[in-house]
């Protein structure tokens, strides 16, 4: 009969919780159906911007309204509850008088409890004839944080403290399933947030997102403790497993500027490869983090469970292993049928530009799975090979074609210079002394000028894969790392391309440092190269003298390539084509460093590894000086092209140094001026001349000319005849001069965020078909459009 009782009144208490609740919707949120201002609009335009392929009616305001709702529920019912259930008498006891004076603070105690209550929720404004004015942030973790916190003083005001602990202190032993269930609910959302902590979101995530990212370690939890007897074992993995993705994202994100995605996960080991240089720094988030494993992990080690310990001893029945098992196998049925439908990750796609301001809104994990879910499946539709060579030969159809057959073969060396830059571009920087003097003089047959990119500060290998395959990373998933995951065939590139032209090219693909990089040897041989060089011993191999930092220079590198030139041409006097990737501007700038001639920053207090990076672009500029020195008296006609892979990635407080002075741009993006790279292309002999770049960035032209199209326009000028799908890339051009991954550019200059959405949506729907062809159909490539005879 007492157990009855007890469970009626329980049942009375939810029912006055859900009402308290909701007089407060009704008080205040009701204004969120009233007025779609309040919506957090700015971040749902920012989602639909960045994030493809999803229909707006998908991110209507009546979603973000119930998922707001849902969340502040599940945040506000428990102290809700617990204020109503185990609240103080405010009975005067008989043998007590009026001056009572813990009668009076029964009284005063709820009063000064709903005084705070109203003083938290006003933003500390008693007086605001705005009611609860931040409710409406609810996409920020601080004002879900604030408005429960209002609802914690309230509750704490009226708890009757000595009832209520007794109450948590017997909840273990008097009703086990439900403080297990509120201990797996609890570490669920401390897990969430030791991993959020420590990436972008900083637990700030959207409304509709915010249950979903604490579901991921529910379900991890609710898994182990089915095969395991106890619901601590659970609890420590999730705890210890979120802490150190978040750890690795914190890392990550300090060398690269960016997360872990799916992709990168296949190249763990050339991270590691190069993570000699860098240097973490915990931050604040850090050790806060660490502080929540460390409270968290002990409440998780000195709790016990009454039915636990009993269970241990008397051992698992037979039934109860079988309805384990059984569940076991629906749990993971229904994740991996939610995973495969986009049900587990609420149907946010990992596709879009920006995928760190994408993580913020959407959370780590969600991100992560929708990523691993689109790079697995790379489809296009409308796709047939016809469709492919259709949009090439319309493209060309209108050509005029002259009666010149002189054309010029010569050779050929591409530059991918590791992490060269123009910081001038983004920031404001002014230097002691031009830390580009060279290229900055070139004028004589010489083209340069700024490169859109599709990647900030990593990888580089996805930029090779553009130039090389004359792609781009437009139209395929973005965090994708093709070479690792869609390079298993024979793909046709600018070195199949050179090797067919009327007497082939001799093509060799080197880079200056270790060849298991990117899975570099094998993806180089699918390429066609005839060879490919990699430093695998360069620490013993060269002189210190040739190292900065622990790595090959510039200038040791271009030597090898002058010696390789050489070499063949004791051998053979067939057209040379040489693809060489630097290693000396990688990222690790921390690292103290002595520089001859250093370039300081002069217009603010700049952090050394700024300046550092500096000096090592000047160094580079003085190396390609003396690599067209040499090839400018090579009795041959040769062209060079050297352009960087991306910008790169600062420590923290350099980070922030060039955050607080940024370029003063009258137009576009800030953030889009993260993806230009200076490119240059040189030759020894008569070639057209074009100067986009300018004395200083300021002076500099943009969105000329991305790396798709970097090849057919360098050989184009060279004069060099060229196959049907680099005059179909240069006909392009005219019309779309820059594809990236971040976006597209039209003829007249305006930016949009991806092809579908462009001026030229048909034209790029033709480029889509023609590169899926190039890539992914290895059984109808169309050889005939892509090689010459």
């Amino acid at each position: 009969m007492q157990r009855s009782k007890t469970t009626v009144n329980n049942l009375i208490y939810i029912a006055l919780a859900i009402l308290a609740i909701g007089i407060y919707f009704l008080v205040d949120g009701l204004q969120m159906f009233k007025n779609d201002y309040y919506v957090s609009h700015d971040m749902l335009s920012a989602l639909n911007e960045n994030i493809s392929h999803v229909p707006d009616s998908e991110y209507n305001s009546l979603k973000y309204h119930i998922a707001s709702l849902i969340n502040l529920t599940v945040i506000l019912f428990p102290v809700t509850f617990a204020g109503l259930r185990f609240h103080i008498s405010f009975k005067k006891t008989q043998d007590s008088d009026k001056t009572d004076v813990r009668w009076l603070i029964s009284i005063a105690r709820p009063v000064l409890g709903l005084l705070a209550f109203y003083y938290i929720l006003t933003l500390g404004t008693v007086f605001s004839h705005e009611i609860f004015t931040d409710f409406y942030a609810l996409n920020s973790w601080y004002g879900y944080l604030r408005i429960f916190l209002a609802f914690l003083v309230l509750s704490a005001s009226v708890i009757d403290w000595p009832r209520f602990i007794k109450a948590i202190k017997n909840m273990p032993q008097a009703h086990p399933l439900i403080a297990k269930t509120l201990f797996v609910f609890g570490i669920s959302v401390i897990s969430c947030c030791l991993l959020e902590f420590q990436t972008g979101s900083k637990m700030n995530v959207m409304s509709t997102m915010l249950l979903f990212n604490i579901m991921y370690w529910l379900l991890l939890q609710i898994l182990i403790d089915l095969v395991s007897p106890s619901v601590r074992i659970g609890a420590g993995v999730s705890l210890i497993l979120a802490f150190v993705i978040g750890l690795v994202n914190d890392v990550v994100y300090q060398f690269r500027g960016n997360y872990v995605l799916f992709g990168d996960i296949t190249v763990v080991k050339t991270a590691l490869e190069v993570a000699g240089g860098y240097v973490y720094k915990p931050g604040v988030w850090f050790f806060i983090s660490l502080a929540l494993l460390i409270i968290s992990f002990a409440l998780v080690i000195f709790l016990r469970f009454p039915d636990e310990q009993g269970r241990s001893k008397k051992g698992i029945k037979p039934k109860e292993i079988l309805i384990r098992a059984v569940a076991v196998e629906l749990l993971i049925g229904g994740i991996i049928v939610s995973f495969s439908t986009g049900l587990l990750y609420n149907y946010i796609f990992g596709i879009g530009w920006d995928y760190n301001e994408n993580i913020k809104n959407a959370g780590y994990i969600p991100y992560f799975l929708s990523n691993m879910s689109s790079i697995n499946s790379v489809e296009c539709e409308g796709y047939t090979p016809e469709a492919a060579s259709l949009a090439i030969e319309d493209a060309l159809r209108d050509e005029e074609t002259g009666d010149n057959d002189s054309y010029v073969m010569p050779n050929i060396i591409i530059i991918q210079n590791e992490a060269f830059s123009d910081l001038a571009v983004a920031y404001d920087i002014e230097t002691d002394q031009d830390y580009m003097p060279f290229i900055h003089s070139l004028t004589e047959n010489t083209l340069k000028g700024y490169l859109n990119m599709s990647i900030t500060g990593g990888p580089t290998a996805n930029t090779e894969f553009e130039v090389l395959t004359q792609t781009s990373l437009q139209f395929l998933p973005y965090g994708s790392v093709p070479y690792t995951q869609y390079t298993n065939h024979e793909i046709p590139t600018v070195a199949t391309m050179l090797e067919s032209q009327d007497i082939p090219y001799h093509t060799v693909a080197y880079h200056s440092y270790y060849s298991s990089g990117y899975k570099r040897e094998g993806v180089y041989s699918y390429f066609g190269f005839d060879e490919a060089r990699f430093e695998d011993s360069f620490l013993t191999d060269y002189p210190e003298s040739d190292m900065i930092r622990h790595i090959l220079s510039d200038e040791a590198d271009y030597r090898v390539v002058e010696e390789m030139f050489e070499d063949y041409r004791t051998v053979s006097s067939d057209p040379w084509f040489c693809f060489n990737v630097t290693i000396q501007g990688h990222g690790g700038y921390t690292e103290d460093m002595t520089f001859e001639d250093p370039v300081t920053v002069t217009n603010f207090d700049a952090a050394q590894s700024i300046n550092t990076y500096l000096s090592l672009i000047k160094i580079s500029d003085t190396a390609f000086m003396h690599l067209t020195e040499y090839f400018e008296k090579v009795d041959e006609p040769t062209v060079i092209i050297m352009y960087g892979d991306h910008q790169p990635s600062f420590d923290d407080e350099a980070s922030e140094d060039l955050s607080a002075h940024p370029a003063d741009h009258e137009t576009g993006d800030q953030s889009l001026y993260s993806y230009y790279v200076p490119y240059v292309i040189w030759a020894n002999y008569d070639i057209p001349e074009e100067d986009f770049m300018g004395q200083s960035a300021s002076d500099g032209i943009y969105n000329t000319l991305s790396t798709n199209y970097l090849v057919s326009y360098a050989l184009g000028a060279a004069g060099m005849r060229l196959p049907d799908y680099d005059r179909y890339l240069l006909r392009l051009h005219e019309t779309v001069p820059a594809v990236t991954a971040i976006g597209v550019w039209d003829s007249n200059g305006d930016y949009y965020p991806d092809a579908a959405r462009s001026s030229e949506a048909d034209l790029l729907k033709g480029l889509e078909y023609v590169q899926y062809n190039r890539i992914f159909d290895k059984e109808n490539i169309l050889f005939a459009h892509y090689l010459l005879n």
